[in-house]
């Protein structure tokens, strides 16, 4: 708690004061270091709540209610058999599995199938074990599957042939589909819980490594810019400046980002730290207690 105490004191004096960076530039580098690197980790934990409050919820609904989708898209009085590499089935052939099929189950969703749409392609799948591979483009379909091959497109160009010779038993149904989902169902639930870490660690190593090394550079204007102010400063201590300014800016940003408002000017960070950290050498420049020259 006394961190805290610590870390919000330091970063209203950031924030209010150009007279607290005299203290800033005589304490040692790694105090501002930590400061900085406690800023990404608490900056970190707002923003996994915020992308978990807008992802999580959606992602997870999604997750849970795929699987049943996929049982529902799946034909309930179909049956595939293979049995040596011969397919056989229990209903009437050519079989059509219309991309309708799958349009109005996903619109339901509030989702589309992506990919398979074209004005030449009005079936996900058709199954006919009399066809040749010929008839994949008469059918208007995405897959064919004969007798004793899959064939579907690869792509719009490319036509892929799979030989069914080498299974010897299978037989697929709503049954086995939903047997499937099942077992992977509560995997599934619980993938959205276990991406709330990947987005911290991803976040956190965005806002300190990103900013890190962008940190360098502006720096160095700072340290330049202070070389034409006549402010004695060194290239180390510009930079721990601008850890404190980081923390500052970037929540700036990071705020206008959420509200999606894009401001489009160039270098605008850059001139943001510049301005700012100049501001700060000049008042600190200007109340400088001067020392006035005796008369011999």
């Amino acid at each position: 708690m006394n961190y805290l105490k610590v870390f919000f004191y330091v970063w209203k004096k950031s924030f209010s004061s150009a007279e607290y960076y005299k203290e800033v530039i005589k304490a040692p580098f790694s105090f501002s270091l930590k400061y900085f690197l406690f800023f990404c980790f608490l900056l970190s934990i707002v923003t996994t709540v915020y992308l978990s409050a807008k992802i999580f919820s959606p992602l997870n609904n999604f997750l849970i209610r795929f699987p049943q989708v996929l049982v529902k898209v799946y034909p309930e009085q179909l049956e595939i058999k293979i049995q040596k590499g011969v397919v056989t089935t229990n209903v009437p052939e050519p079989y059509f599995i219309p991309i309708d099929r799958f349009e109005k189950t996903f619109e339901e969703f509030d989702k589309e199938v992506k990919g398979i749409k074209s004005d030449e392609i009005e079936n996900v799948l058709v199954i006919d074990t009399n066809a040749r591979v010929e008839d994949l483009k008469r059918y208007q379909t995405y897959a064919l599957l004969t007798r004793n091959y899959l064939v579907y497109y690869k792509d719009k160009a490319r036509i892929e042939i799979v030989p069914l010779d080498e299974i010897k038993n299978f037989t697929l149904n709503q049954g086995l589909v939903k047997g499937v989902i099942n077992r992977f169902l509560p995997l599934l639930r619980v993938i959205a819980i276990f991406l709330i870490p990947f987005i911290f660690v991803g976040s956190f190593l965005f806002f300190s490594i990103f900013q890190l090394i962008y940190l360098l550079f502006s720096a160095l204007v700072l340290f330049l810019g202070g070389k034409l102010i006549s402010y004695p400063v060194n290239y180390l201590k510009s930079y721990q400046i601008d850890l404190h300014l980081a923390t500052i800016i970037t929540p700036f940003f990071l705020v206008l980002r959420a509200l999606n408002f894009e401001v489009q000017f160039p270098f605008l960070r850059l001139i943001l730290f510049s301005l700012i950290g100049l501001y700060i050498f000049n008042s600190l420049k200007n109340s400088a207690p001067r020392v006035k020259k005796t008369k011999k």
